[in-house]
């Protein structure tokens, strides 16, 4: 395989100016924009859809949720449905879909979150036990290998730092991203391509 290290370097050093092209592509007055093209409702609701029970189409929807994800967290998110021309009632039952979707999955996200936590509340409880076991197993049996009680504490202890550390910011940031989701608002804007 050809191997050169000037182009390897290069793409090393590369550099994003991901806020410059946000600021410029997707932000306006402190709103960020996500411009969507369809050509009809269609694009927009699945087509497996019962009328008066709607959800939006999972391509569509995975292109909310990614394109979101680039967007600080500090800015409100208008979702900027461009092309067909909708009547009032497609425009409340596309508003209506979106609202009820993003408070969809905000609550599995929420419910995610609550299992986490009571799972971190089992492993204070594990380490704290485990720790008092490792305590009076060192007295009271000395002579006894006692790698088990090690293996155990260290087990909920490494779980326990892991997610007051790392998880409980990363379940923080993910809450607001989808809370912010489930708080955009739909703008409408007619294209004739």
């Amino acid at each position: 395989m050809f191997k050169n290290s000037k182009f390897k370097r290069e793409f090393l050093y590369k550099k994003s100016y991901l806020q410059r092209r946000l600021q410029t592509d997707v932000m306006e007055n402190g709103v960020a924009y996500i411009p969507c093209k369809v050509k009809s409702i269609d694009d927009i609701i699945s087509k497996f859809s019962v009328k008066g029970c709607e959800s939006l189409d999972t391509e569509f929807l995975t292109y909310i949720i990614d394109y979101a994800e680039f967007v600080p967290p500090e800015y409100p998110v208008v979702l900027e449905i461009r092309g067909a021309k909708f009547t009032p009632e497609e425009k409340k039952i596309i508003s209506d879909t979106v609202t009820a979707d993003m408070d969809y999955i905000l609550g599995r996200t929420v419910d995610f979150i609550n299992i986490r936590r009571k799972r971190f509340v089992y492993m204070i409880i594990g380490t704290v036990l485990s720790g008092i076991f490792l305590f009076i197993a060192k007295k009271m049996f000395e002579g006894v290998p006692l790698e088990f009680f090690y293996v155990l504490f260290w087990l909920f202890a490494d779980t326990f730092v892991r997610y007051l550390f790392i998880d409980k910011l990363d379940f923080k940031e993910e809450k607001i991203h989808m809370g912010r989701l489930a708080s955009m608002t739909v703008e409408f804007i007619e294209q004739c391509d």
